[in-house]
């Protein structure tokens, strides 16, 4: 997929086992300039821009590593892996990352502006926003 961000996770507490690892997770929305982000950063656009600016609220894909507890927390299917992350955007800003559960079809496309990502209403249920160091309730 080319140029990639990335964010920082912190302490994430794998729902199936309970074991806490940090973890980086690659995503392809914003500048794609191989930043660094953490939750709570700003992303940027401008250089390898993959996605569009000004959504309220976007989920994208993110790759990280399975969890090094279980190798969950989910079971793979041909479309989903345990590796697999959702990384949510609200105004341009990071504010939340957990291993993905696959209930937003992303793999089904459409592809717009070259990457997976769907706009939202509001977050699912059971998200907290803003808790670095619990990124999955």
């Amino acid at each position: 997929m080319g140029m990639f961000s990335s964010v920082r996770l912190h302490q994430v507490s794998c729902p199936k086992c309970g074991a806490k690892s940090d973890h980086w997770v690659q995503f392809y929305f914003g500048g794609c300039g191989l930043e660094v982000f953490k939750i709570g950063d700003k992303i940027t656009w401008g250089l390898h821009d993959r996605g569009e600016p000004g959504h309220r609220l976007i989920v994208t894909r993110g790759l990280g590593d399975p969890c090094p507890g279980c190798g969950g927390p989910y079971a793979s299917s041909p479309n989903h892996g345990p590796d697999l992350f959702d990384v949510f955007i609200e105004d341009d800003v990071i504010t939340h990352a957990r291993w993905s559960e696959d209930e937003f079809g992303l793999e089904l496309g459409p592809i717009r502006a070259d990457t997976l990502f769907a706009v939202l209403d509001g977050y699912p249920p059971g998200i907290k926003v803003g808790n670095e160091h619990d990124h999955r309730s």
